[in-house]
This record gives structure tokens, C-alpha cells and sequence, in this order.
């Protein structure tokens, strides 16, 4: 069959499908009496633009419009039962009118997206989440800016586990390079970074990990697409996404964590690649299990994810101790820059792609480092500045129970931890300082303002 041959064939089945969907009902009470009048499909397959003719006033009819639009994505998987393609074609729904309407009713879909975003995140449980991994067949996985053992962690444990599921359409994205000590983590080659030109356009459902707004990911934004279906699984006491799904639980030590219980909710067993990218994810976010947020669910986690036979003497020598030399010349450069202020309670240390240039580092050579100066007595904020780029500076915040973290720098476009968290500032690093110190020094809930 030639070329166009087959896209008439394509979208004659596809026009027979969605009008068997409508004509039995689709639950939504926008919709009215509707007719399928036909399909056009793209020359490439990959859209198929269904024209239908909408009775009822104008209002009706733009209701009837926006509730088909909204359930594209259900009548995409419906038709995919019946039509087996390797790339299953975006459903999109048009009034049969001419052209310049067409073209008009762009405001609908303008509409559509102002309405998606003004609806909070809806919260799903454990066996929920299942069911979005289980009904969708292409996936696009989404960690945050400067990802830590966690993010990285989480993300190849939902990726192993997607697998085991039955999925292979999986793409992992994120905006900076994976550090180096979780290189040696089951599917770290496979993360793309966000520079590259990798086709995800096919996915079907989005899903962000450790993190909940796309402002946390970076450029690694630019691969999502605003009418795709969006969830979310993470830990922080932050709100999602407007308009997405999600289950979004503070309780737990680590992302990695609600990973893991997505496993058990699946019926699906530990493998030891899975046991290892869990264990990164929960002994990072907890310091080896040192921090206020390790509870005992996190302890008898790490003992079921030893049982799979993991070497943690080796993963603990690979995240916390394993220190190049390079390493070691950016721990000493930035703790001869550590500067108290508020009698002692904050400490401060700052670090320029220039050192990084001089000592021939890496920028993952600067992980965890705030940790040190917020072990100094006495400090209640540790914080760490981080200029890679011309304009713009990273912030990590590291705090004791009196200080919320994630709350101040929530006001700065940043989240994360009541104990840890982080931003990126638009501010060369000696702006970015002055403006942190002044809010610092007039945020009432601070322990040095009382």
C-alpha cells in the first residue's frame, strides 16, 4: 500500500473508533450531541485531526469543544486498543467549520489551558499511580536542577520498575549532568541531558520526581508539553504542578521511599539494580541515615534493599567517601571562604566556574560540601553560593528544626525541605549575596530576628 493509501486507511479506522467512542458516551457532562464528520491525519502519522459537527448554542457547542479537547487523551487510548501502530497518532478535536474558524478557535485551547491551570494538584494513592503507569504506554521521567542522589535514584528505580511493568518507551531527562559518584547506578548512561535534540514528543504521560513545578527542572522543561498528561511523585512540602495528578506525601525520608512502596503496591519484587538505585536515593536524602528525617520505615527499607544481595559497603564508599583529588581542592577552597554572620548562626561559602577552571574540577566535585559548615556549633543556616553561570546563581540552604528552609526560599522561586533546600537566583553571585543576607536579616520567623 502506498504512503497515502495507508493514511486514509488510518484515519477512516480512526474516524470509526472515535465515533463508536462518542455515539456510546464519553463522561463528561460538557459534551453534547456531537458528530463525527471526519479525519485528516498528518502526512507523518503522528496527529489526526478529528472534525466534528457540534449542535446546541454557541456556548454549548464551545462547552461540547473544550470537553472533547480535555478527553483527547482517553480517546487516544481507547483507539489505541483497536488500532495497533507503532507511534500512536495525537487525537485533536476540531469544529467542522472553515478554515479561519479553525484558526479562531485556537482561543479554546487557550482556554482549556488557563482552566487546567487554576485546578489544583489531585492527590492519587499508591494503587492509583499504578493504574496511570499501567494505562500509559510512553513515558517522559523528569528529575530537578542539580540533581542529587534521590532525584537520580528515584528516577532509575521508576524506570526499572516501568520495565518491569512492560514498558519500553521510557525517556529520563534532566538539565545538568548526572554526578559522577552515581555514574556506576543500573540506567545512569541512559538519562538524557537536556542540551541534547532527543525526540520526546510520542510520551504520553509526563512525571516529574523529587520535585513538583516544571520552574524546579530547569530546561529540561522544554520537553514537556502543556495538554500531556502530568504526574507527579515526590516528597517535598511544596504543592504540584496546577493540573496535574500526583501522590505528594512530606512523610517520607526520601522520594525514594514512596518509590519503593510503588514496587510493593505493584506486586513487584526488589531486583538488585532496582535495591541499589533505592538505596542511593534514601542514604543520600538522609545523610547514611544521620538526618532528622530517617525514621524507622527508612531503616527497615535499607535492611529489604540488603537483602537483594547489594554491596553498600561499596555504594557508601562511592557516595560518601570516594574523594577525587580535585574534590579535595574545592572542600578546602570553599571552607577557607566560610563567613559567620548573625552572631554565629549563619554561616555562608561561595564557589565560581573560575575555581572550578583553576583546580580542574567538575561541578558535581561541589556536592554535599554544605554539609560541613553546618556542623560547625552554633549554626542554624548553612548556606552555599554557586556561580557556573555568567548571571545566575544556585543556592543550597541547610538548616536545623529552627529554621525553614524551604519556606524562605520558597519566596525566592526555590523549594525543597524544611532542613534542605535550594534555588536558583537570576543574580550575578555578589547580588545574589547581598539580596539573601537582607532577606535573611528581615524574615520574621528567623531564630537570630526574635
Amino acid at each position: 500500500m502506498n504512503g497515502k493509501g495507508r493514511i486514509a486507511r488510518v484515519g477512516a479506522l480512526i474516524q470509526e473508533e472515535v465515533a463508536r467512542l462518542i455515539s456510546r458516551g464519553i463522561k463528561d457532562p460538557r459534551i453534547g450531541f456531537v458528530s463525527v464528520m471526519g479525519v485528516r491525519m498528518s502526512k507523518d502519522l503522528r496527529y489526526a485531526n478529528v472534525y466534528v459537527s457540534l449542535m446546541g448554542s454557541e456556548s454549548e457547542r464551545k462547552s461540547s469543544l473544550i470537553g472533547l479537547r480535555s478527553s483527547a487523551g482517553w480517546v487516544r487510548r481507547e483507539v489505541g486498543r483497536h488500532l495497533h501502530m507503532r507511534v500512536l497518532p495525537e487525537i485533536r478535536f476540531f469544529a467542522d467549520t472553515s478554515l479561519d474558524e479553525v484558526y479562531h478557535l485556537e482561543s479554546v485551547f487557550e482556554e482549556i489551558n488557563a482552566e487546567k491551570q487554576r485546578q489544583p494538584l489531585l492527590q492519587l494513592n499508591h494503587f492509583e499511580v499504578i493504574t496511570e503507569l499501567r494505562n500509559a504506554r510512553s513515558f517522559l521521567l523528569a528529575v530537578h536542577e542539580n540533581p542529587d542522589g534521590d532525584a537520580i535514584g528515584s528516577m532509575l528505580a521508576l524506570r526499572l520498575l516501568l520495565q518491569q511493568l512492560g514498558k519500553s518507551s521510557i525517556t529520563c531527562v534532566c538539565a545538568d549532568p548526572v554526578p559522577s559518584m552515581f555514574h556506576g547506578l543500573p540506567g545512569a548512561a541512559a538519562i538524557v541531558n537536556a542540551e541534547s535534540d532527543a525526540d520526546t514528543d510520542d510520551y504520553d504521560l509526563g512525571i516529574l520526581i523529587d520535585c513538583g513545578t516544571f520552574s524546579r527542572i530547569g530546561a529540561a522543561a522544554d520537553f514537556f508539553a502543556s495538554e500531556k498528561r502530568l504526574l507527579i511523585l515526590d516528597h517535598h512540602q511544596e504543592p504540584g504542578e496546577s493540573g496535574s495528578v500526583g501522590l505528594v506525601d512530606a512523610g517520607f525520608a526520601a522520594t525514594g521511599e514512596l518509590i519503593a512502596e510503588l514496587y510493593q503496591a505493584a506486586e513487584v519484587p526488589f531486583t538488585a539494580d532496582a535495591a541499589a538505585c533505592l538505596y542511593a536515593a534514601i542514604s543520600c536524602d538522609t545523610g547514611c541515615f544521620r538526618f532528622a528525617n530517617t525514621t524507622a520505615r527508612t531503616h527497615r527499607l535499607a535492611a529489604e534493599l540488603m537483602e537483594t544481595g547489594i554491596a553498600i559497603d561499596e555504594l557508601n564508599a562511592r557516595f560518601f567517601s570516594d574523594m577525587s583529588p580535585q574534590k579535595f581542592e574545592v572542600m578546602r577552597r570553599v571552607l577557607e571562604r566560610v563567613t559567620l554572620y548573625h552572631e554565629g548562626a549563619v554561616a555562608l561559602s561561595w564557589l565560581t566556574a573560575a575555581d572550578l577552571q583553576e583546580i580542574g574540577a567538575v561541578n558535581s566535585d561541589s556536592e554535599n560540601l554544605v554539609n560541613l559548615w553546618q556542623s560547625i556549633r552554633g549554626v542554624q543556616l548553612a548556606i552555599f553560593l554557586k556561580q557556573f553561570d555568567e548571571g545566575e546563581t544556585r543556592v543550597s540552604f541547610r538548616s536545623t528544626a529552627s529554621f525553614d528552609s524551604a519556606a524562605f526560599l520558597r519566596t525566592l522561586g526555590g523549594g525543597g525541605h524544611a532542613m534542605a533546600a535550594g534555588a536558583t537566583l537570576e543574580l550575578p553571585l555578589d547580588e545574589a549575596r547581598a539580596r539573601l543576607l537582607e532577606a535573611l536579616a528581615a524574615w520574621p520567623e528567623s531564630p537570630w530576628a526574635r
